[in-house]
């Protein structure tokens, strides 16, 4: 009789302290992301698959099929890069001056070039890369090149001659930091491209900002370069001068091959991301344009600019295919 009072009493003893820990245990909290009931509020992106038809404004939410691998852990602030945009052409003595100038400015890893060849082999759709330029800015002498989009240090003119785009892009350089990031990823199947951007602003403004994405090709071969500089003593200081009058090896380096996003102003970046820090994501689909040789050597070249000023706040470039993550 002891033995099943002793029983008992340690089954009751189980029991109270079984519900005691069960009450002071902490409830597992369950966050459920539920979509704005305002019905003019929400992704406006067709492409997304919780497009919301009767949204107005866009609140970065968009959702797409496509398994990012863009990291979701993002720095306090993020590196600020350079463009240099330069205008080219085979049939231009000059040029290859001007490519040597660039080629040392962009061994730094923060200074990225794109060539806009004009009325040469190289040139793309003047309607979505050239002309959008120059309606813009004017036509261009060459060679010639914008540094950020910005006027000249030293003089009053956005485009601007090779003697000029070192001292510019140093000056920009000396601000290492900046709050505006864009991370960017892409994949290639056949010929078809899908590019998915992330853009993330840490310091909220009310400046409005566009989005505008070159499709470049690097190392493009097969196009005698035109060299005025052989053998001219006032340039002995230039590879080119070493270099016969037409360079049939010549090496086009990131030669814009179409604009994914608009060059000028840009695709609008939403106020959820410039005021309410949202980061703002957008998938891109395009065929490969058929004048590409090398696909391998296609490159995005993904930059910010305000859309008021169309001066560059930050840009980034990666190999297509390649995943380049906030930095």
């Amino acid at each position: 009789m002891n033995k099943i009072v002793v029983k008992a009493f340690f089954i009751a003893i189980s029991i109270f302290f079984f519900f005691q820990c069960s009450k002071s245990a902490p409830e597992p909290v369950v966050i459920v992301e539920t979509e704005s009931q305002d019905l003019t509020i929400g992704c406006t992106d067709v492409a997304a698959t919780n497009y919301k038809s009767t949204a107005k404004a866009d609140d970065c939410s968009c959702k797409y099929d496509y398994p990012s691998k863009v990291s979701t852990k993002i720095p306090q602030d993020f590196t600020r890069k350079v463009l240099l945009e330069e205008h080219s052409g085979t049939w231009c003595g000059w040029c290859p001056l001007a490519k040597e100038t660039s080629e040392k400015l962009t061994a730094n890893a923060r200074v990225i070039s794109v060539e806009i060849h004009y009325n040469d082999e190289m040139t793309a759709d003047k309607d979505k890369v050239y002309n959008p330029l120059k309606n813009k800015y004017g036509h261009p002498a060459w060679p010639s090149g914008m540094v950020n989009r910005r006027k000249s240090i030293v003089g009053t003119t956005y485009i601007i001659g090779e003697s000029e785009w070192a001292i510019n892009v140093e000056d920009f350089l000396k601000t290492e930091k900046t709050t505006a990031g864009i991370a960017i990823e892409s994949n290639l199947n056949g010929n078809e491209l899908t590019v998915l951007s992330h853009v993330k602003i840490q310091t909220a403004t009310d400046e409005s900002y566009g989005l505008g994405i070159y499709l470049v090709e690097d190392k493009v071969a097969g196009y005698p370069q035109v060299n005025y500089a052989s053998r001219d003593i006032r340039f002995q200081k230039y590879d080119a001068y070493n270099k016969p009058s037409m360079i049939e090896d010549f090496l086009h380096r990131n030669v814009a091959r179409d604009a994914i996003a608009p060059l000028i102003g840009g695709l609008d970046i939403p106020v959820a991301a410039t005021k309410n820090g949202k980061i703002f994501r957008k998938l891109f689909k395009i065929a490969l344009p058929e004048n590409i040789k090398v696909k391998e050597n296609c490159h995005l070249v993904v930059f910010l600019m305000n859309q008021k000023t169309n001066e560059i706040i930050n840009v980034q470039i990666v190999p297509i295919g390649i995943v380049k993550d906030w930095d």
